[in-house]
């Protein structure tokens, strides 16, 4: 130990201290020790002389965690000590509604569980009177459904909110959907939202740094502070549909603009995310979407990966005159697509850096895209996205900040015209393909792409 403290941990006179990554104490002959990316916090209680390090223990295998607890007392002094060290954070406060929403089919379905064996332990140190609703989802639209009747009246009525989201992207996308319905001249409390990232790429989680440690974002919710959360707004032609039930029901989308704060795709990675969005598939956690993406690039009846065919505009910030910014439009020069994909978010999953650029919360979008490539390039660049985010500087690959991206779909076969949005789908109508030098008023049926200036929740950070 590089510092180490008189005290006791758990009524136990110990010796402790934090040493390469580690809290470390020991008593008599006996050497204990807790990951430090595995704490979540030390909870100071005014009226008691122990403190409680609160830390998250996996099992040997890590396909579950439990909250664990050490009394401490006498080591204060300790260096380090006091950064971990809070109270209740003002998000939780007794006067806040509190919403803990278990997304039971998330991912490989562990939030259950997760919410049992930690979140629901933790909560008793950090809202000791109990006093918070819990709801289990029971389908697909149990978040919209509890965001329609409980969020958005209760922030319309301007009650401050509290939600632990135990999901994925799309549950935050579902909460932000409902939000959106109200009048954009409303007087709305904007939820504070603590994502627990229990789906399977989890991209808002990784881009944000919510699993930089090893407590499932749990730290985060204790010692993190509320901060705006951009979103982009998905313009969609009438007749769009929410692709539902593992692909076998369709939905009417309704309102003509979608929300989303992570990422909006068409071509390879909205097909992947679509035909991988089964329970055959979703068993195998992450590796699922490499398991589609294979299937997509090597189809079993031997033929040639698919090309996605439509127009690409790019709209970039042209300066400023006369203290408004003007755009300029550049038509992508190209009949068909393999991948295009725009973003506020760094990384679609842990590790794979879609949008190296990018920064956490930043109100910018940046697109990638490429054309078509033999099934082993597009494999090989996809490679290069696990490698730091090196895809971007491939030749094939283009990479841009944008204001706006427009996309007109000419495919006849619907399996080619699905929109992935923050991993829900969205079937778009077949569409003629937009002739040469049409104007844009005549354009019907294509997707834009702007980051929203309506702003729906905040994010725990």
């Amino acid at each position: 130990m590089e510092e180490a403290v008189q005290g006791r941990v758990d009524g136990v006179p110990s010796t402790a201290g934090f040493s390469q990554g580690h809290f470390e104490w020991q008593t008599q002959d006996v050497r204990s020790t807790v990951p430090a990316d595995s704490i979540i916090a030390i909870i100071q209680t005014a009226d008691e002389d122990e403190d409680s390090l609160l830390y998250l223990q996996h099992d040997a295998d890590g396909e579950s965690a439990r909250l664990e607890t050490l009394k401490l007392s006498g080591l204060a002094s300790l260096p380090g000590y006091s950064s971990l060290c809070h109270g209740r954070p003002s998000h939780l406060a007794a006067s806040v509604r509190l919403h803990v929403i278990v997304s039971t089919l998330s991912g490989t379905q562990k939030a259950s569980s997760f919410f049992q064996q930690a979140v629901k332990p933790l909560l008793s140190h950090l809202r000791p009177e109990g006093d918070y609703t819990v709801h289990e989802t029971e389908s697909a639209e149990t978040i919209t459904r509890l965001a329609r009747t409980v969020f958005l009246p209760q922030a319309l009525a301007g009650n401050q909110q509290t939600l632990i989201l135990m999901s994925g992207d799309g549950g935050l996308v579902d909460l932000i959907r409902v939000l959106a319905e109200a009048p954009a001249a409303s007087t709305l409390v904007r939820p504070v939202v603590c994502l627990v990232p229990m789906g399977t790429g989890n991209g808002l989680a990784n881009s944000t740094g919510l699993l930089a440690d090893s407590t499932l974002g749990l730290s985060r919710l204790v010692r993190g502070s509320p901060a705006d959360l951009p979103a982009f707004c998905v313009r969609f032609p009438p007749g769009s549909m929410y692709v539902t039930d593992e692909g076998r029901g369709r939905e009417p989308v309704g309102a003509a603009d979608v929300y989303g704060v992570v990422v909006v795709s068409w071509g390879l990675h909205a097909s992947l995310v679509a035909d991988s969005d089964t329970a055959a598939y979703r068993r195998f956690g992450v590796d699922r979407f490499k398991m589609a993406a294979q299937e997509l690039l090597q189809p079993a009846d031997g033929s040639a990966s698919h090309s996605y065919s439509g127009s690409l505009v790019l709209v970039r910030a042209d300066g400023e005159e006369e203290g408004e910014e003007e755009e300029e439009e550049e038509v992508v020069d190209r009949p068909s697509h393999m991948y295009v994909l725009v973003t506020l978010a760094s990384q679609l999953e842990k590790g794979f850096i879609i949008s190296p650029a990018s920064a956490p919360l930043e109100k910018q979008l940046r697109i990638v895209h490429f054309g078509p490539v033999p099934s082993e390039r597009a494999g090989e660049l996809m490679a290069l996205a696990y490698a730091g985010g090196k895809h971007v500087d491939q030749p094939e690959v283009a990479y841009a900040a944008v204001e706006a991206v427009r996309i007109r779909v000419a495919e006849p076969d619907e399996r080619w015209r699905r929109v992935c949005v923050d991993g829900r789908i969205i079937l778009l109508p077949d569409q003629p393909a937009r002739r040469a030098n049409e104007p844009d008023e005549a354009v019907q049926g294509q997707i834009e792409i702007r980051l929203s200036q309506r702003q729906f929740c905040q994010l725990v950070m």
